[in-house]
């Protein structure tokens, strides 16, 4: 801003209508600048000029008035106590022997100089700039800033000075500027040297700030300058004054650097944060520490086994024997073992030395994309082993394989790539580059808060609604509420049935209706989980606005099978709705029988052929065109099927039908989409039985009639080149002379038929159908195009926590990173690392589902042991769920402002039996069953119509295996029997068969294969095929976030009751240690509260336990396995208890 300019500002600021005034400019004296601020003192009865020029300089001079009234008027506003502020207004250029300077005079209250001070700014102010400046100019924080000082800050001319500097707030490390001046507008008798509130005046705005807890805000602004009262006098202040910050987001920013200044001084070294930092550092080297204790394999040469599987044998020389013989021995002990294909050896393992020694994986030189597969087989006589390849693309899209010669070591680049991931979201949390500032404090363990939102949004509406199956309950309102307007993160707990994935989706519809009028929302939200299988399950219940949520994965792993479904439910409707009103059915019948129309006229067909076509033509056309045009169609119908049936009279019968079972095959790409592998298939049943066919011809027609892929084969030219000499074999040459030509009354009548149809569809509202028609087009014959579409117009992209900073997230939202929403789900399983992920990258707020009581995140077992032997708390720390620990910040903690943490407390899965055992054991008793019993019949013989039975194994059926895995062959035998005598024929439920133990699955699996109702597949096992939706099997794992009518859990312990001491079950006992050895040894997982949760919660109308009840119903049944005591008492009370010795 020029001197001019700022002057004139700053005249503009002052209130109160001015004096004008002529004085003598003194000969010699350089002629100041319109608007050029002119200092008045008056000392005694001399009244002095100021005139500070540029750099500094400054002229001085006795004042003389033009006029008498001019001296009067002089004398009456400058006396040695009143204050002036005069500006050069114009000079007078008429008078040529003196010069004359006119001023603009305004009264002031004084000058003041204040120390440095600092004016905070919060949100509200923000806001009141953005109303008056509008976005263009204050659209954030740091332009609305920048604003007012333009607006209420004036430059100080230099030389000018003011009184002594009065002692104001002056915040340390605050940024400081050069020296300003304020206009000030003071009450009467108000002391602007200490003032504790007071006006600032701009050219039309008016601020108000006041001293707040020893702290200057300004509070008010207003635009009209209405609000200055006469009595109120203005007065300029000359201090290093500026404007900062404090929003909710800046004093969050403060916060983050102040626990940034604690982590990197060390102070906060057994915090949260800080212990998963060691965690991540140590898996680091761990890695490398795996690399290179494994070693590696050298093959020279390698060769495919079975394509259908991807498995390659690997032929190594003889120096791996060792090696070989290691991979043998985890093979037998059902370990699996991946190992990666590299042309060279990174430098742990004897590569290119490099000049520094990596620390970890991160560090170490390894080759991108590197194949890698898992051990199917390992040969050490022959030195050879079996690799199941996993698959990988190129970025052209064809698949990779292995090196023909190469290396063979652990397979790390996952975990490399899984550490970068994890580093990166270190990074942009340690260096404070993240949306939400207040991320960082959370996760230490202070509930610091966002914005809160100005006005709240209102949870329900029609479409969230339609979400849910029954109404939503006050708590599923409650927190769909807390997710929709959190300054920052909700956390839902839901513990099982109660409506987690409906909670979600409603979520998702809620939010997008929000943002619908005023924001751009397309991929405006991540939906992510801990692993793909549970990304799946959020993505095949995810909808809004009828559009599924799009996955994104760069190996193109999980399902896919909700897009084919919403693919095919949308062709369904807009068939039914085409077909629903006479201008979709015109502008259908239409579309049809103009393609066919070109297909005749591109290739015309014969006699026989053509008589079909206009019977199609006659069914679509049915109705909609003239009768004129109908009657013209039947007759043109009757007269070829005439002159057929007199051509049929002169040829050979049999050799006719073979010709046109010829001639029906379709050659053409077009044509081939419509029928082709069945009018393949009708030529191949004659040709098969007319002699001297070439076998060539016929393996193409079989290929042909074999086709099933929506696109048309690419041997279409070969299939016509071998209809065309079967033709010429069949008529000696004829047929190749006299080709079927397009026959002119045919092509007219279509084309009238067309026009006909046109001009109907014209005459009516037929946009919406032709439109319509279009998208069907494009759903049935470009399913490519539909995945695009997806990906342009839904609201969400899901993806793991992992996959949520990878190159195809980015790539399918061309390089944006930053979400506005992050919807995690099962967030109590992720690793908090994995989970920082996600959370970094949300700009708007995070939405955490899950449940603390269910499965815990895994913990990688060499770095949580060596983290474990400092003897600190970083253990507990590590085995703490993030989710659990927010959730017990923010529902427990939590004080002011809107509610973040909500508890789900009503279930709707299980029998009600069932839940209030669930809710009594595992959820305080909070846990409510609205459903009750109804509806959750099961009427299975022999269980009396209960929902609970205790299948009785007893130790005398036979011993519990030890191993590293537990297993118990009589509990598998005598549930595959219970499982045999109901799955086959009660086709009507769903069965889940849930052990805590792996090798116990493996029997399990085993019997039902010898029952027949399991078989063995891909190295495992699966249900056979009529009971492959209904029968599941697996470790409670696996189970998490899955229900079925009936649960058959399986204990897997067993083993004698020692006699112990009277009180040896207490701590204080002295020989309470072995009593406590006793209770590791022998109930294991059945302690883990967990795990228990998950394994009883899955059944919607039986749960079955079997096991050997002896070790639950003794007075030494520690408290960590009472859930299974309480569940055989309630058995034998009120449920059943059944032999499993039958």
């Amino acid at each position: 801003m020029s001197a001019r300019a700022a002057t004139a500002h700053l005249a503009d600021a002052l209130p109160g209508p001015p004096a004008f005034v002529w004085v003598e400019l003194p000969a010699g004296l350089a002629q100041p600048t319109l608007d050029q601020e002119i200092h008045l003192e008056r000392v005694g009865t001399a009244l002095f000029a100021t005139h500070h020029g540029p750099g500094g300089a400054s002229n001085e001079h006795v004042v003389r008035g033009r006029t008498a009234a001019d001296d009067d008027l002089l004398d009456a506003l400058v006396t040695e106590n009143g204050r002036v502020a005069a500006f050069a207004q114009d000079v007078d250029p008429d008078d040529p022997a003196r010069r004359w300077l006119r001023l603009r005079v305004y009264e002031i209250e004084g000058r003041y100089a204040w120390e440095p001070l600092d004016i905070g700014v919060d949100d509200e102010a923000i806001a009141a700039v953005r109303r008056i400046a509008g976005r263009d100019q204050a659209g954030s924080p740091a332009k609305a800033l920048g604003w007012l000082r333009r607006t209420l800050l004036f430059p100080a001319p230099s030389g000018m000075s003011a009184a002594a500097p009065t002692p104001l707030d002056a915040r340390p490390g605050a940024t400081r500027k050069e020296m300003r001046r304020l206009v000030v507008l003071a009450a009467p008798g108000q002391d602007l040297r200490a003032p504790t509130a007071c006006l600032l005046r701009g050219d039309g705005v008016v601020a108000r700030m006041q001293l707040v807890d020893g702290e200057w805000r300004l509070n008010r602004l207003h635009r009209d300058a209405s609000t200055t009262r006469e009595w109120m006098r203005p007065a300029l202040v000359h201090a290093k004054v500026d404007f900062i910050e404090t929003t909710v987001k800046a004093r969050l920013r403060l916060q983050m650097r102040e626990e940034l200044d604690r982590l990197g001084e060390g102070d906060g070294a057994e915090t949260f944060l800080a212990v998963w930092r060691r965690y991540h550092e140590l898996d680091n080297r761990h890695g490398l520490r795996k690399l290179r204790d494994f070693g590696f394999l050298v093959y020279t040469g390698r060769t495919p086994l079975d394509d259908s599987e991807g498995v390659v044998r690997f032929h190594v020389d003889g120096t791996g024997n060792a090696l070989l013989r290691r991979l043998r021995d985890d093979l037998d002990a059902g370990e699996e073992t991946e190992l990666e294909c590299a042309v060279e050896l990174p430098a742990v393992l004897g590569g290119a030395a490099r000049a520094e020694t990596p620390d970890g994986l991160l560090e170490e030189e390894i080759a991108r994309g590197n194949t890698v597969g898992v051990v199917t087989h390992v040969d050490v006589a022959q030195n050879v082993v079996d690799l199941r390849m996993i698959p990988r693309r190129a970025s052209s899209g064809m698949p990779v394989d292995p090196p023909r010669r190469g290396f063979l070591h652990a397979a790390v680049w996952g975990d490399r790539r899984r550490l970068e991931r994890r580093s990166r979201a270190l990074k942009r949390l340690l260096r404070g580059q993240v949306p939400l500032p207040q991320l960082l404090s959370l996760l230490q363990g202070s509930p610091a808060r966002g914005k809160e939102p100005v006005r709240g949004v209102k949870a329900m509406s029609e479409a969230v609604a339609a979400c849910f199956r029954d109404t939503p309950n006050a708590m599923q309102r409650l927190a769909l509420e807390t997710a929709l307007n959190t300054p920052d993160i909700a956390v839902i707990q839901g513990p099982p049935g109660t409506g987690k994935t409906q909670l979600i989706a409603a979520l998702q519809v809620r939010l997008a209706e929000t943002r619908r009028p005023h924001a751009v929302i397309s991929q405006s939200m991540l939906l992510t989980s801990y692993q793909h299988a549970a990304v799946d399950n959020l993505v095949e219940r995810s909808k809004v606005w009828d559009l599924p949520s799009m996955k994104i994965d760069s190996q193109n792993r999980g399902s896919t099978a909700h897009i084919e479904e919403w693919r095919d439910a949308t062709i369904a409707a807009l068939r039914s709705d085409l077909a629903g009103t006479e201008e979709g059915r015109i502008a259908t019948a239409m579309r049809t029988i103009a393609r066919r129309t070109a297909a005749y006229c591109t290739a015309p067909v014969s006699t026989e052929e053509l008589d079909s076509l206009l019977a199609d033509v006659a069914e679509q056309a049915s109705g909609l065109i003239s009768d004129a045009l109908r009657v013209r169609l039947e007759n043109l119908r009757m007269e070829i099927r005439a002159a057929q049936k007199a051509a049929d009279l002169r040829v050979d019968r049999r050799r006719e039908s073979v010709l046109r079972a010829v001639r029906g095959i379709r050659h053409l790409p077009l044509a081939f989409g419509d029928d082709g592998p069945q009018m393949a298939a009708a030529a191949l049943t004659y040709l098969e039985r007319t002699p001297g066919v070439d076998e060539a011809h016929l393996d193409l027609v079989r290929r042909a009639a074999d086709w099933t892929d929506d696109d048309p084969p690419d041997f279409l030219s070969d299939l016509t080149a071998a209809r065309d000499e079967l033709l010429d074999r069949l008529t000696g040459g004829a047929d190749r002379l006299v080709r079927p030509v397009a026959r002119e009354d045919v092509v007219d009548l279509l084309n009238a038929i067309i026009d006909d149809l046109d001009a109907r569809r014209r005459s009516g509202a037929a946009g919406v159908s032709t439109a319509l028609l279009e998208f069907l087009d494009e759903l049935e014959g470009d399913p490519e195009a539909v995945l695009a579409m997806l990906r342009l117009y839904t609201t969400s992209l899901a993806a793991t926590c992992q996959q949520a900073d990878s190159r195809a997230v980015q790539d399918a939202r061309d390089g944006a990173q930053l979400f506005d929403t992050v919807i995690v789900d099962e967030a109590a399983r992720a690793n908090p690392l994995d989970l920082l992920i996600p959370l970094t990258l949300a700009s708007r707020r995070v939405i955490l589902v899950g449940d603390q009581n269910q499965l815990p995140h895994m913990l990688e077992p060499d770095v949580e042991q060596e983290l474990g032997t400092g003897g600190n708390d970083a253990l507990g720390l590590l085995r703490e769920s993030l989710f659990g620990r927010l959730f017990a910040l923010l529902h427990e903690g939590d004080t002011g402002g809107r509610r973040r943490a909500v508890r789900l407390n009503e279930q709707y899965r299980m029998h009600k039996t069932l839940g209030d055992f669930v809710g009594r054991h595992f959820y305080g008793g909070h846990l409510e069953s609205p459903r009750g019993t109804a509806g959750f019949e099961h009427g299975l013989d022999g269980y009396d119509g209960r929902p609970a039975a205790w299948l009785s194994v007893p130790a005398s059926a036979g011993r519990e295996h030890a191993g590293q895995s537990k297993s118990r062959p009589a509990e598998a035998r005598a549930i595959a029997r219970e499982l045999k005598r109901h799955v086959l024929h009660r086709t009507d439920l769903t069965f889940g068969v849930i052990s805590f133990y792996s090798a116990q699955v493996r029997l399990i699996w085993e019997q039902l294969v010898r029952d027949g109702l399991a078989e063995t597949a891909d190295g495992g096992h699966r249900p056979v095929d009529t009971l492959r939706e209904r029968l599941h099997v697996g470790t409670v794992d696996a189970f998490q976030g899955k229900e079925f009518d009936v649960v058959i859990l399986s204990v897997t312990r067993s083993g004698p009751v020692p006699a112990f001491e009277p009180g040896q079950t207490r701590p204080d006992h002295p020989r309470h240690a072995a009593y406590e050895r006793w209770v590791r040894r022998t109930y294991g997982h059945l302690l883990l509260q967990n795990r228990l949760c998950v394994a009883m919660s899955r059944q919607q109308r039986l749960l079955v336990v079997a096991g050997d009840e002896a070790l639950f119903t003794s007075p030494v049944t520690p408290p960590g396995a009472r859930p299974i005591r309480d569940f055989y008492e309630l058995c034998a009370a009120s449920g059943v208890v059944l032999s499993g010795e039958r």
